[in-house]
């Protein structure tokens, strides 16, 4: 599984949306740089996924074939409140295409699927997921964080949200936000503690980090991992080579600084 989780992020009186996920396949074996958060093409949104990757990858592939497969996906024109309907009809048909199971079941995966709306002149964030109930994928929207006043929104899918909340909380104890104020980086925080604490087996490698800003940009930010000190990038789950430069900017996991990457 994974934890993939987004959150509307408020510094001062600029607001931006960010989505992490780790980046863990496990089945024969741990795989640790798997990519589990994808910035798709049209440049304005990004979609992550939690689950099985029987499901997933297939569904994320054509997920990106989509973005380039209608003029008005492409260009924009098709706004995400709009183009969320489309995925979902898209999702939907290929579960139709899914035959010679074993035994059937409803599809273990989730999706975040997250961006900024002209429309709305918003970030939205949706989870995409099965609901038995009508036998096909619906949606559910970003919800406000219960007891802080409408000022935090999170999303999450996938494993171990006990022990993601706990620590969440406890962040925000520290700093006197429990009740009051809006997101920073503790959503980010959290997902890193639990990593380094290398207990839990369906999450691990380095988080994956996408920002998406209000003039309609997604972009992934490398991070030092396991920190600073050990001089190690990675980039969406993977480990930079030594030679290897990014255009993208740097987070400092601990400090939570941001810095130009150059190599």
């Amino acid at each position: 599984m994974t934890i993939a989780v987004s959150w509307i992020r408020t510094v001062g009186r600029t607001q931006e949306l960010v989505i992490c996920t780790d980046s863990r396949l496990t089945g024969y074996g741990k795989w640790d740089c798997a990519p589990k958060l994808i910035p798709l093409s049209r440049g304005d949104c990004a979609l992550a996924f939690a689950g099985s990757t029987l499901y997933a990858y297939p569904i994320l592939l054509q997920a990106m074939a989509v973005m380039k497969q209608h003029p008005r996906v492409q260009s924009r024109a098709m706004d995400l409140l709009e183009l969320k309907g489309h995925l979902l009809r898209v999702l939907n048909s290929m579960i139709t295409q899914l035959t010679e199971l074993p035994e059937k079941e409803d599809p273990p995966v989730q999706f975040l699927f997250s961006g900024w709306s002209w429309r709305k002149s918003s970030f939205v964030s949706w989870v995409l997921h099965f609901d038995p109930h009508i036998a096909r994928f619906t949606h559910r929207p970003i919800r406000g964080w219960a007891g802080a006043s409408h000022t935090k929104y999170l999303s999450f899918i996938g494993d171990y949200f006990d022990e993601f909340k706990e620590i969440l909380l406890q962040k925000l104890r520290e700093s006197g936000k429990i009740a009051k104020g809006s997101f920073d980086m503790e959503p980010f925080e959290a997902l890193r503690d639990l990593l380094r604490e290398e207990r839990h087996h369906s999450i691990g490698g380095a988080p994956q980090l996408v920002k998406i800003y209000r003039h309609s940009n997604a972009i992934p930010h490398a991070i030092y991992w396991p920190d600073k000190v050990s001089g190690g990038i990675s980039l969406l789950g993977r480990p930079l080579l030594s030679y290897e430069s990014s255009q993208f900017l740097l987070l400092d996991p601990d400090s939570l600084e941001v810095q130009k990457h150059a190599l």
